[in-house]
């Protein structure tokens, strides 16, 4: 899979800046408490507050360190009990930028931070099960390049999704479980798309993945654009952000990828709300064009139905 360009992300190791995006991210984190529970974890444990997130499946903490802050965090899709064991944690330095540790903060280049994971854990092989994910090359303050995970902007009104969608992968690949399935749009995301955008097209991906299952138009997960019937197969490009290059690429991408398959494909364009509506041009494709907006964390979609008719 490419990595995304948009400007190479800079690691942050300046104490003042680790702090205010410490800071952000402790803002950005909300929760029910639950207060004096056994954290546990191989060799070790300790009592301190979580605080639950219920609609992402998670609880967090952050446990201050020797020259570090810890962000403790566990999957639960129930209300956590008096122990927990802890599914993974995030560790960032204060001060200075260290490779040894798999927390990161990165910044682009407008100066918005990031929350970043080396992808190294305990049992390897993360970066192959999470293939998926947004992973970009990262700059360190010595001039060194390495890649990253990105998790989240911390900026983000969808921060909470995207941490406790981290958490859930780090948990299914401890667990042994088989790498994610998702739908593979036919149209990648641009090389140049911001590691923020890409975080929210995963975003959309995934609930466009989901309303398809439940309309029941797959054979299988082994094909999941394989439609039953005699029916012609959806072809979709997907814009997640309102840049005119992603919006080019995407039309001419579809219109390429619909002149090749012919009848057999439906071309559909899945574009943000606000675009399809400052862009009166979008009304005059030759093709459907489902539209979709925040709703919360998740994505929902005006349209899908009639494009797949």
């Amino acid at each position: 899979m490419p990595l995304s360009w948009a400007g190479m992300l800079q690691v942050v190791g300046d104490s003042k800046r680790i702090d205010r995006a410490i800071k952000r991210l402790h803002g950005a984190l909300k929760g029910v408490p639950a207060r004096g529970v056994r954290l546990t974890w191989r060799g070790g444990e300790l009592r301190t507050t979580i605080h639950w997130v219920r609609d992402d499946a998670f609880w967090w903490a952050v446990e201050p360190r020797h020259q570090r802050d810890a962000l403790v965090l566990g999957h639960a899709a129930h209300p956590p009990g008096r122990r927990e064991s802890i599914t993974c944690e995030i560790n960032l330095p204060r001060a200075g930028a260290d490779r040894k540790v798999a927390g990161i903060i990165a910044a682009d280049e407008s100066g918005a931070f990031y929350l970043a994971h080396s992808g190294r854990l305990s049992k390897s092989g993360f970066r192959e099960f999470l293939a998926d994910g947004v992973w970009r090359i990262v700059q360190w303050p010595d001039g060194e390049e390495t890649e990253a995970l990105i998790v989240a902007p911390l900026a983000s009104p969808r921060l909470t999704r995207l941490l406790g969608r981290f958490v859930d992968s780090v948990r299914r690949f401890k667990e042994g479980d088989p790498p994610p399935a998702q739908p593979g749009l036919c149209v990648e995301p641009s090389v140049h798309g911001s590691a923020g955008t890409a975080c929210d097209r995963s975003l959309v991906d995934l609930a466009l993945h989901e309303e398809l299952s439940k309309r029941g138009l797959f054979g299988g997960a082994a094909d999941l654009f394989s439609l039953r019937g005699e029916r012609p197969r959806p072809l979709f490009a997907l814009i997640a952000d309102g840049e005119p290059e992603q919006l080019a690429l995407a039309v001419g991408s579809l219109s390429l990828a619909a002149a090749r398959g012919g009848a057999e494909v439906r071309p559909i364009l899945i574009a943000p709300a606000e675009l399809a509506e400052q862009e009166g041009a979008l009304d005059s494709l030759p093709f459907a064009c489902v539209r979709y907006r925040w709703r919360g964390a998740r994505a929902v979609f005006d349209g899908l139905d009639d494009a797949l008719a």
